[in-house]
């Protein structure tokens, strides 16, 4: 093994001393030796097979995984049995999560269960069981899946549901200190794994963090909000579409599930259901889970967003320009990507080119030829995509024609009279189009499908679409939960334009390119540049596969305005080394606004993402399409179920790239060298070409300011 002379490398568990250890290696070959001549003439009824730290099996060993729960001590606890199918049966019993119930009314009391009730010594067999504790007005009831339900022998799963007595409210928490917790919602200050973030408890549906200020963003989930969590220890936790669910989070304690009905966003459905309703599921891994879950609960996607996107940068004009964006500014953008050698998959114009919010009319004053500027950029090899909100404002004629026609969203008031409901958004206050209306979808849709094609645009860049908008507003069918709100705006709306549309929301959506909310022009976790790795790998686990980390360097906002200066030399190198390493990438505030050093970085970058990053996205897009697994990964993920090393499972600033690729990148200011953390194989530095056997902590790994540490597995 052999490695780069300025980095130490520490092997797991490494030992003090060398003879210590031939010693171990001399009496284990000798135990070996003998276990296996007395296993030939003495074979046992039963084996148990030990899992590794995190409670799993590598795949070629499980046959069979099923599962039993036990109401004990005041907590609903999951059991996990794992079959081996290499002849005998082996089994290895044992606790891989457990739930506290928190109730308003009375302390939940076994008062009925089925003489089947499932506990820690014997696990479930394939019958429906269904058992029930209750005390008098509400009551738990478990229910297994049956095998044939679930169609995985990698997943052994139980239904629960919680109903509560009038008025009083009832609770499911996992607790946290078990294992490490994956998934769920996005978040303003997001954590990898969860189990250390905090939030209120309130209605899990999507927000806008830019409608609010200071602490506020860090209480509210944002734009992308699935009900699906994980654990290192293979449990799968599942909420029910229908179930009016509220979530919150005490840091390092529990995550709390519970049902609201009366909560203002639930009180506008076609079918109200009071209950709790979660699916927990075991698997003999965190991966299986995933992997289960993304094929049983979940679609995968079918096909890639644009391809030209995904391998060259879009060069937006916002963070850059902000709304005094003009077409010259266009123009001279296109112009300088170009003289200067850069790739550019489109030329975005953001906010604000048209003269009023939902007029699709161009600025004459701003925009005075805007047909000549998309034949401009054409000529040069530029597509051109265009921002577009679901907002109509009241001084415009697009406003008034769809409140006529009933396309808006209406106020959430008992009567006929379906007002259009006042929308206060980001600039302005106006009606939103209503996305489960067929008939102001096809509107909305005719009306960008001529802007396009009379101005040469390529595609859109939809922004808003969380539930957030529906306060005090409501569609004009009733939905069975508001985040199919989202749904439809994304499948409905923005998947009509093709592959480089950009969205900044989602629920169960499969369209175009998921972009991070706007991060801040900082170095820290809180919705700065350290967040984007924990953001990368949340979206993954939920399904986003196609993210972008928004803008490199951030938005350039100040405290309290959209208005500020822009980020500092070094951070922006290193937003833009790491945008770089995930699907798709996007500048704004160019490299050449700061000096040559910084643009001949970015050429350098750049070319080391197609040369790298590239052929490691195309194979992961054929895993992702055939199997289901991720693109960006966690680290866990390379030991296939097998983990080494504990650390592998909290790793928050490294990431995968299908099998093949491990991405370390500078996230710390002044840094010029960084702890990297190898999971097990063969690995070969991107830089030095030295060879590296994991698991593996390097200490002090050179990073300079143009290098973005890399590994190739071989």
């Amino acid at each position: 093994m052999t490695g780069s002379a300025t980095t130490r490398q520490v092997p797991v568990n490494q030992s003090s001393s060398s003879g210590f250890i031939g010693r171990a290696i001399l009496v284990l070959i000798i135990s070996f030796i003998v276990y296996s001549l007395l296993s030939a003439y003495f074979p046992a009824s039963t084996d148990s097979i030990a899992p590794d730290e995190s409670g799993s099996l590598k795949e070629d060993q499980v046959s069979l995984v099923t599962s039993a729960v036990a109401f004990e001590n005041d907590r609903l606890k999951v059991y996990r049995t794992v079959s081996s199918n290499s002849g005998k049966i082996k089994k290895k019993s044992e606790l891989i999560g457990e739930f506290s119930l928190a109730w308003s009314g009375e302390k939940l009391s076994v008062q009925s269960k089925s003489d089947q009730q499932p506990s820690s010594s014997r696990p479930t067999d394939a019958r429906d069981l269904s058992i029930t504790w209750s005390n008098g007005g509400s009551s738990l009831t478990v229910t297994t899946l049956p095998q044939s339900f679930i169609n995985s022998r990698f997943l052994s799963c139980h239904r629960a549901v919680l109903t509560t007595a009038a008025k009083e409210s009832a609770s499911l928490c996992l607790e946290l200190p078990a294992a490490s917790v994956y998934g769920g919602g996005a978040a303003f200050d997001q954590r990898w794994p969860i189990n250390s973030q905090s939030m209120p408890s309130q209605a899990y549906v999507s927000n806008d963090f830019a409608e609010l200020t200071g602490a506020k963003r860090s209480d509210l989930w944002g734009g992308f909000v699935e009900r699906l969590w994980l654990t290192s220890r293979g449990l799968l936790v599942h909420v029910d579409d229908a179930t009016p669910l509220s979530v919150g989070q005490e840091a390092d304690r529990r995550l709390c599930l519970t049902a609201t009905p009366d909560d203002e966003a639930y009180l506008w459905r076609s079918n109200p259901r009071d209950y709790l309703n979660v699916t927990i599921c075991a698997a003999d891994s965190a991966k299986e889970a995933y992997l289960a879950a993304h094929s049983w609960l979940y679609t995968r996607p079918t096909s890639s967003p644009d391809r030209r996107m995904l391998r060259e940068p879009i060069w937006c004009t916002w963070a850059r320009h902000k709304t005094a964006v003009a077409q010259s500014d266009v123009e001279s953008l296109a112009n300088d990507v170009t003289r200067l050698g850069f790739p550019a998959s489109q030329i975005e114009i953001d906010d604000r080119y048209t003269i009023n919010y939902g007029d699709l009319a161009w600025d004459p004053i701003k925009f005075p030829n805007p047909a000549e500027m998309t034949a401009k950029l054409k000529y040069i090899g530029h597509r051109v995509t265009t921002w577009i909100v679901p907002f109509f404002n009241k001084n415009t004629s697009a406003y008034d024609e769809a409140a006529a026609a009933g396309y808006l969203l209406i106020e959430r008031v008992n009567d006929n009279n379906n007002r259009s409901a006042d929308i206060l958004w980001w600039q302005g206050v106006g009606g939103q189009l209503d996305p489960t209306n067929p008939s102001a979808v096809s509107w909305f849709a005719n009306r960008l499908a001529r802007f396009r094609q009379q101005f040469g645009i390529e595609s859109f860049k939809f922004d808003a679409g969380e539930v957030y908008y529906l306060r005090g507003a409501r569609t004009q069918a009733p939905l069975e939960a508001p985040m199919q709100f989202t749904t439809a705006y994304v499948q409905q709306v923005a998947a009509k334009f093709g592959g480089a549309v950009e969205v900044r929301a989602g629920y169960r959506t499969h369209a175009g390119c998921y972009r991070m909310f706007d991060k801040d022009s900082h170095w820290g976790g809180r919705n700065g540049l350290r967040s984007i790795v924990p953001n990368a790998l949340m979206l993954s686990m939920a399904g986003y596969h196609f993210v972008m980390p928004d803008m490199i360097g951030g938005n350039a906002y100040s405290e309290d305005s959209m208005e500020g200066a822009r980020p500092e030399r070094e951070l922006y190198i290193r937003w833009m080394q790491l945008s770089s390493f995930l699907p798709i990438v996007q500048f704004s505030i160019a490299p050449w606004d700061y000096d040559q050093e910084v643009t001949d970085i970015a050429l350098k970058t750049l070319k080391l993402r197609a040369e790298v990053y590239i052929p490691a996205l195309e194979a992961a897009l054929t895993q992702l399409f055939s199997t289901g697994e991720p693109v960006t990964r966690p680290l866990w993920w390379a030991s296939d179920g097998t983990v080494d090393d504990v650390r592998l499972w909290t790793v928050d600033d490294q990431f995968l790239v299908g099998d093949s690729l491990l991405v370390a990148p500078v996230i710390r200011q002044s840094s010029v060298a960084r702890d990297i953390l190898l999971p097990s194989g063969r690995w070969k530095d991107g830089y030095s070409g030295r060879l590296v056997d994991g698991p593996l902590l390097l200490k002090d790994h050179p990073a300079k300011l143009d290098m973005v540490p890399h590994f190739i597995r071989v």
